[in-house]
C-alpha cells in the first residue's frame, strides 16, 4: 500500500510538471505570435503613414495660402517647385516645396535670397515630385517606394 501512495503521489507530481511545461510552451507561442502580429501592424501603419504625410502635407501648405497670384508652380535648378509668394510688412517671402535626393523638403526664405535646396528643412520621404498649375487646379503626384500618389487641389482663389 505504502509502494502504490507513492506511485501515485510521482505520477500525480509528473503530471503536473508536464502539465506546466505545457502551459509554459503554448504561452511561450502565443507570445511570439503576438510579437509577430504587433510587429506586422506596425509595419502596415508606417507604410500608411509615410504614404500619407506628403499628400496631407502639402495640401495643408496649399490651403494656408490660397490666395489669387501666391502660388505657381516653377522649375528651380532642376527641380520643379510648388512656390508660394507672400508679402509681410513690406517684405516677400517664399515658400518653396520640392523634391531633392529622397525627401520633400520645404524652404522659407526672403525674396532676395538665392535658393538653396540643400538648405531646406526635409519633410519626409519622397522619392520624386510633379506638379502642374491649370485653371485654378494645382495637380501633384508624389513618388515613394515606386508607388505614385495623385494629389489634385481645387484652388478657392480662382473660383
Amino acid at each position: 500500500m505504502d509502494n502504490t501512495a507513492r506511485s501515485s503521489h510521482a505520477i500525480s507530481g509528473v503530471f503536473i510538471f508536464l502539465l506546466l511545461g505545457v502551459f509554459a510552451v503554448f504561452s511561450t507561442v502565443m507570445v511570439v505570435m503576438g510579437a509577430k502580429a504587433y510587429r506586422s501592424t506596425i509595419d502596415r501603419q508606417d507604410m500608411h503613414n509615410a504614404d500619407r504625410i506628403a499628400p496631407a502635407y502639402i495640401r495643408s501648405m496649399v490651403r494656408a495660402d490660397d490666395e489669387r497670384g501666391v502660388l505657381t508652380v516653377e522649375e528651380v535648378d532642376g527641380m520643379q517647385s510648388i512656390t508660394m509668394r507672400n508679402t509681410y510688412d513690406e517684405d516677400t517671402y517664399i515658400t518653396r516645396i520640392y523634391c531633392c535626393d529622397g525627401k520633400l523638403y520645404e524652404w522659407f526664405s526672403s525674396d532676395d535670397i538665392e535658393f538653396a535646396p540643400a538648405e531646406g528643412e526635409a519633410v519626409c520621404a519622397c522619392d520624386g515630385m510633379e506638379a502642374s498649375l491649370q485653371d485654378g487646379l494645382l495637380s501633384v503626384k508624389l513618388l515613394n517606394d515606386e508607388v505614385w500618389t495623385d494629389v489634385d487641389i481645387a484652388l478657392r482663389a480662382f473660383r
